[in-house]
């Protein structure tokens, strides 16, 4: 059955429906768009913390609950990729550990979800 073969009421309440349904996933896009700002600059600001100071590229690669791993590349390529774990505690996000390997009994002591874990 197409839309047009729907009674009117019928069809302004699909309509208004499929509209809602579209403005939420809509709004789940933002949101999510939001907290990746959010996390890049969590990053930043834990970088700057470790004394970190060469150019890079951050990009979120998994957030699960409140925590997310994030890829630091360094722009000049001299070092090795990074993975930053970051919590998010009171709204913003904290790093709690940078490396190039990972032992999991270190990274279940940080409460890193295992889906996260590399």
């Amino acid at each position: 059955m197409t839309i047009t073969k729907l009674s009117g009421r019928f069809r302004r309440t699909f309509l208004v429906a499929a509209l809602t349904v579209c403005g939420l996933a809509g709004a789940g896009s933002l949101l999510a768009g939001g907290d990746e700002e959010a996390i890049i600059a969590g990053t930043k600001k834990y970088l700057a913390s470790e004394a970190y100071t060469a150019p890079v590229k951050i990009a979120v690669e998994k957030v699960e609950g409140g925590y997310a791993r994030v890829l630091v590349t360094p722009r000049d390529g001299q070092t090795d990729a990074a993975t930053v774990f970051l919590k998010r505690e009171e709204g913003a996000w904290r790093g709690l550990t940078i490396g190039t390997g990972w032992d999991p009994e270190d990274l279940a002591k940080l409460h890193i979800p295992a889906g996260l874990r590399p």
